[in-house]
């Protein structure tokens, strides 16, 4: 077990230094070092889950080689450069080493509480210069993260009992968002941060959004229910839980494996404060072991005579049986199908990408049955509609996919074949929509002021070439340089016309550009 997980997270640790000095292309083009995931702060936080297994093999045979392992770990976590992850790594180191001394038996000793104190303000002395280097080292991205959280709590008490929906977050947020900002309850500092969202960065915040107060409490139930045998660690005896006598004889205050578990789950629920977890599948996936191996410490619940389980009844035990053994033969066909149709989704899309759109748009018609509340099954199937030329049935799927999404895609695409259809006002909505999601995104402003201009509404033209000139880009670039000195052109040839007056001749043609 341990020395699988710290073989993997060596050979993964390898492959980001490899994409560091370019010997391996990383999977994501806005980053240098991601692992072999897309996202960097996955592969990060995989990694800092593992550090508690390479704490206990220190104690073996090949202590060594596990060190340079770990040097080797290390220095991946720094390069891919996920802050949630290096907080769960401290975590997961401190309560390890805590745990192996029995450090809560020090603290009950009073003799020791002078000693705590002076602990507490080198520790204090420690962590505050250390929060604030981890904050300004990603300060647009930290003060992102609190607008994010910020609009995630007002959504919260629009529908603190029902929630959104679980797997609607990102639409919801993003529209939430967009109307926040329309009705100019955005400061300038938040609207620099606003952009799209997929998810809240705060796994309680996401459950109670999706889910409500009910989502939330669920949420704080799995996580309590993962540190709940740490309190049975030097309990044994007989419990009685409603009226039922219950063994419970709990793992061994010096149990390394247990210590392992522990710390690792205790650095996964730091890591959920700051990050998404449960969602990123090689994180969970890991967790998931060592929350098996935390509850494997706890024999099963020994329950009395009191209480009988259906196998005491041979029929009722059979029937019991089989209905979960159907059940879970139907959830196995529709997921393989489910899994079968994503990837006939995606082979469409690289046939796409190929040129082959007659042969993309023969697949795509029997995946309906199985991915027709996937965004991304009607995003692509509109992307094909539209390389046709057949923009209505493209707007149509675009439609579509905006029922389990907000993403900025699908409100471009929508606007682009509404211009394509020369229905300008239909596209100058989209656009503004566009705008509202994204307000710091140059491109977004430039359509919108070109669609007005090719829909002759000179005023507002001039209103968002004004906004383009207003807007400060986070990071220069050639474009947005290019996108000013195209607003200020707009701004000297229509600020003397009004509303009525004719197009000028110089901005016909820059308005089919």
């Amino acid at each position: 077990f341990s020395s699988g997980i710290a073989l993997i997270a060596t050979l993964e640790s390898l492959y980001c230094i490899g994409q560091y000095g370019g010997w391996f292309k990383s999977q994501n083009n806005l980053f240098p070092v991601t692992g072999s995931w897309v996202n960097p702060n996955v592969t990060a936080m995989f990694l800092a889950l593992t550090i508690p297994v390479f704490l206990f093999l220190f104690k073996s045979i090949y202590r060594k080689l596990i060190q340079i392992s770990f040097i080797i770990l290390l220095v991946a976590l720094f390069l891919l450069k996920c802050r949630a992850a290096l907080i769960g790594a401290v975590f997961s180191a401190v309560l390890f080493y805590g745990l192996e001394n029995q450090f809560s038996n020090w603290l009950r000793n009073k003799k020791n509480r002078f000693t705590l104190r002076a602990l507490i303000i080198v520790g204090l002395l420690i962590i505050i210069p250390l929060g604030t280097w981890l904050y300004n080292t990603k300060k647009a991205s930290a003060a992102g993260r609190e607008f994010i959280w910020k609009v995630s709590g007002l959504m919260i008490m629009e529908k603190p009992l029902t929630g959104y929906g679980y797997g609607y977050f990102e639409k919801q947020y993003n529209l939430f968002q967009a109307d926040y900002i329309q009705k100019g309850k955005a400061s300038a500092k938040e609207l620099e941060n606003a952009g799209p969202v997929t998810v809240a960065h705060n796994e309680f915040f996401q459950n109670a959004v999706e889910g409500g107060f009910l989502g939330l409490l669920l949420a704080s139930l799995f996580f309590g229910s993962l540190l709940f045998p740490l309190r049975q660690r030097n309990k044994i005896g007989t419990h009685e839980i409603d009226g039922i006598a219950v063994d419970v004889i709990a793992a061994k205050a010096n149990d390394d494996y247990s210590n392992v578990g522990f710390t690792a789950v205790i650095g996964f629920i730091a890591m959920s404060v700051f990050e998404f977890t449960i969602q990123a599948i090689p994180v969970m996936g890991l967790v998931t072991i060592y929350a098996a191996l935390v509850c494997s410490k706890l024999k099963a619940l020994q329950l009395g005579s009191k209480f009988t389980f259906p196998e005491n009844k041979k029929i009722v035990s059979i029937g019991f049986k089989t209905t979960i053994i159907f059940m879970a033969m139907y959830l196995l066909y529709f997921t393989i199908g489910i899994a079968g149709a994503d990837r006939q989704n995606k082979k469409a899309l690289l046939l796409k990408k190929q040129g082959h759109y007659e042969t993309a748009m023969k697949i795509m018609p029997a995946l309906e049955s199985y991915l027709k509340g996937d965004s991304n099954y009607w995003k692509n199937y509109g992307s094909l509609y539209f390389s046709t030329a057949n923009y209505p049935s493209a707007i149509a799927c675009l439609e579509k996919a905006k029922q389990t999404s907000s993403s900025c895609e699908l409100f471009l695409g929508m606007g682009i074949c509404y211009e394509k259809l020369n229905q300008y006002p239909a596209a100058i909505e989209q656009y503004k929509q566009l705008v509202l999601l994204h307000p710091s995104k140059f491109n977004y402003r430039f359509r919108l002021m070109k669609a007005y201009l090719s829909n002759k509404d000179t005023l507002k033209a001039i209103a968002a070439a004004q906004s383009i000139l207003d807007l400060h880009p986070k990071i220069p670039s050639v474009k947005v340089t290019h996108y000013k000195n195209l607003a200020i052109k707009v701004l000297k040839s229509l600020q003397p016309t009004t509303t009525g007056d004719r197009l000028p001749s110089t901005f016909k043609h820059f308005s089919q550009q």
